[in-house]
């Protein structure tokens, strides 16, 4: 019977023992804080990740920088028509027809006329295609070419002695000297070039855009008259190895 009591007491004792000791560490357990994941690192969105569709639209151009030189004064007189593809926002192929003429006289008292349309194709980049902004800086070449004809004539002079016209004394024969009468016309002439072309494009109002650009032309071949080289060439300007032109377009994006 004593021996029963002191088996059970000592079982109690060893389960209070078990109980003191183990609360504490359990105790200390439940109140540290549940461990976190680790945070997830967030994939950088780099801009080169945005994603444009093949067809992004297309757009017309107008020149308005030829006319309004006209108006001001200048010498030539030309209007041009562009139409682009959007491609990816990236590429840009282009055509461009225009149309320049010219009725001028220099201070020899020379006279050249010519009109006639221009044809070009090429391509733009858009530098900053890696953008979602409605603005673009290209960079761009083109191919173009001219047909046309012109007239060099002479302002006649009367003889102040026998009266009539006499050639323009201007006009010397380097040769045999005296005045040469100078008239010629419907001599023709035709010239390729290639043009190398930075600009930017704006948008200014919903489906309208504005654009300056810088056109440096190089020219790779020319066939002129028997009689004189043409002053002036539609689309290219001043006749001569290259030259540079301006534009200010207004820019119209079709809605398809």
């Amino acid at each position: 019977m004593e021996r029963k009591i002191l088996s059970s007491f000592i079982l109690s004792l060893s389960l209070a023992f078990f109980l003191l000791t183990g609360l504490p560490v359990q105790a200390q357990n439940s109140n540290r804080p549940p461990a976190s994941n680790p945070p997830k690192k967030e994939e950088k969105k780099e801009a080169d990740e945005n994603v444009f569709p093949l067809y992004n639209g297309v757009t017309v151009s107008v020149d308005l920088w030829g006319i309004g030189s006209k108006v001001l004064g200048g010498d030539f007189l030309s209007s041009e028509v562009a139409v682009d593809v959007n491609l990816k926002n990236r590429f840009f192929p282009i055509v461009e027809l225009g149309y320049g003429s010219t009725d001028a006289w220099n201070d020899n008292g020379t006279n050249y006329k010519s009109n006639a349309p221009y044809f070009r194709i090429g391509m733009n980049y858009n530098a900053l295609y890696k953008k979602k902004f409605d603005n673009f800086l290209f960079v761009g070449l083109r191919y173009a070419m001219s047909s046309f004809k012109y007239d060099i004539t002479t302002l006649p002079v009367t003889d102040p002695i026998f009266d009539g016209s006499i050639g323009n004394p201007n006009q010397m024969d380097g040769i045999w000297g005296g005045s040469v009468p100078f008239n010629h016309k419907g001599m023709k002439g035709s010239m390729q070039w290639f043009e190398f072309c930075v600009g930017i494009r704006a948008h200014i109002w919903k489906q309208f855009y504005m654009g300056w650009g810088l056109r440096f032309k190089f020219r790779t071949s020319s066939s002129t008259g028997e009689y004189g080289d043409p002053w002036y060439v539609p689309g290219f300007g001043k006749y001569g190895s290259n030259t540079m032109g301006v534009t200010y377009t207004i820019t119209y994006k079709l809605p398809y």
